[in-house]
């Protein structure tokens, strides 16, 4: 006689029931939704050839001034995913924490960010860098960081304010709206979003 191994299967399995809470947020999601920054493509400009990505805190540690120019926003970037490239020549582990020198007001202080590579939404290899105390797998799920500190995309904003998304970046362009650009798409800060619900352009 054959015995199987079966396992009780509960109603949650049966029904694919799950609890939101505790499900963990496609990443796909978490770029959709601004928690994290895609910049892929700036990436493979110095030889990255896996998806990725940065948090929205940790691009917002970049940024931490409203009218910081463009140009300082991008080389910090820039001078961030060559901190992590050359400390990743030098590892195999799947995680690690590096350090680098941003501008930032005049100043130019050492911050450390945390570099992880696992699976993407479809079991490929994906990276993402942000702060030490964050998760790869929790970013988004509200935890960790306040909805204040938020990066916006211009959909966002423009569905907030009842504008169209081209509407949105002449805004942006005219310096009516403080945005930054980061990995080829404008982040707006909620706080900025708030303030002009607030009091207009």
């Amino acid at each position: 006689m054959e015995t199987r191994n079966t396992r009780l299967q509960t109603p949650a399995d049966i029904w694919g029931l799950a609890d939101p809470d505790q499900q963990r947020k496609a990443r796909q999601d978490a770029i959709d939704d601004g928690d994290l920054i895609e910049i892929t493509r700036m990436g493979r400009d110095i030889g990255i050839t896996y998806p990725l990505a940065v948090s929205a805190r940790a691009a917002q540690s970049m940024v931490p001034f409203p009218n910081i120019p463009q140009e300082t926003v991008t080389e910090n970037l820039w001078d961030t995913l060559h901190a992590f490239r050359d400390k990743a020549r030098m590892t195999t582990e799947k995680e690690f924490e590096f350090q680098t020198s941003l501008y930032l007001n005049g100043l130019v202080p050492t911050l450390i960010f945390k570099a992880t590579v696992s699976p993407g939404d479809d079991g490929e290899p994906v990276i993402t860098i942000m702060l030490p105390d964050e998760d790869w797998e929790t970013i988004g799920c509200g935890c960790h960081h306040s909805t204040g500190d938020r990066m916006l995309t211009v959909d966002d904003v423009a569905s907030t304010l009842n504008f169209t998304p081209g509407r949105i970046r002449e805004f942006i362009r005219e310096e009516r709206i403080p945005a930054v650009k980061c990995g080829g798409s404008w982040r707006i800060k909620r706080s900025e979003l708030e303030r002009i619900m607030n009091e207009g352009f």
